[in-house]
């Protein structure tokens, strides 16, 4: 209750001074549990124990004047009241320290460099080829292509030089890597790299020394076209085309007749 007489902006006053001095509550009941079975300080428990009263029981009330002398006597004990907080036990390290700790620790450091596998192998190569040796690699294996002489190299026609130049890019010719005639016959591989259609093996073609006067000869390996029944189709496709086409053709006419062959078979499987 009110002291008698006290006026609003008293009783205001008070309210907010308590409020104020409720941080202390807390630490003033652990002071009060710590000293509680202390007989030589029963006169302070006494003291603390009024104070606790008056900041916690709202039926105690005493005068503003009394509760400002509260606070003054609860700053005198506020180094009594805080708990020091122990430090956390130590933790034993659980990282055993390697010889090579430094050079761990630098390899974590440059892991994620674009250059790491580069600097890697430029530093401990060295070292592990003095150690072990040159790597062991089996033999060579010798090319299926004949080496010649300078005088036996292959030439192409600038007829047939200048044809495939004029090709559609969907068209993509090599020479022959397993093929190199002298007598003027030229063995290509040509790959149709079309995005609308799907991928089919190569087709190996040679031309003859006197190309065009002699047609291209397909070199019809069946057993590329007999995986699935697609490709068998194109297959099938591709040996019928290629008896309605004129006894001298060109290059260009052939694979196109190759590119409708898969096409046809697109439709048919649709």
């Amino acid at each position: 209750m009110s002291p008698a007489g006290a006026s609003p902006s008293e009783d205001q006053l008070y309210m907010d001074k308590l409020k104020q001095l409720s941080k202390y509550i807390e630490p003033l009941r652990r002071m009060i549990n710590k000293i509680d079975k202390n007989e030589d300080r029963k006169k302070d428990l006494s003291k603390m124990k009024s104070l606790l009263n008056i900041l916690t029981d709202p039926n105690t009330r005493c005068p503003l004047k009394t509760l400002q002398k509260c606070e003054i006597a609860l700053e005198k004990l506020k180094n009594d009241m805080a708990v020091p907080t122990p430090p956390p036990p130590p933790v034993p390290s659980t990282k055993k320290q390697y010889l090579c700790q430094p050079l761990l620790d630098a390899v974590l450091a440059n892991i994620r460099s674009p250059v790491f596998n580069h600097s890697l192998y430029s530093t401990f190569d060295p070292a592990m080829t003095a150690i072990h040796g040159p790597p062991i690699t089996g033999p060579s294996i010798p090319s299926r292509k004949r080496k010649l002489e300078d005088d036996e190299h292959q030439t192409i026609p600038n007829i047939l030089q200048g044809e495939v130049a004029r090709l559609h890019s969907k068209f993509l010719v090599d020479l022959d890597p397993f093929f190199c005639s002298n007598n003027g016959t030229v063995h290509l591989v040509c790959k149709l790299d079309d995005k609308n259609l799907p991928s089919v093996p190569p087709l190996q073609l040679s031309i003859p020394a006197d190309y065009p006067d002699q047609s291209p000869h397909w070199e019809d390996d069946g057993q590329q076209y007999e995986a699935n029944p697609f490709l068998q189709s194109v297959h099938k496709n591709m040996t019928s085309k290629l008896l309605q086409l004129p006894d001298k053709h060109s290059v260009t006419a052939l694979l196109n007749t190759w590119a409708q062959s898969v096409r046809q078979a697109c439709l048919s499987a649709a």
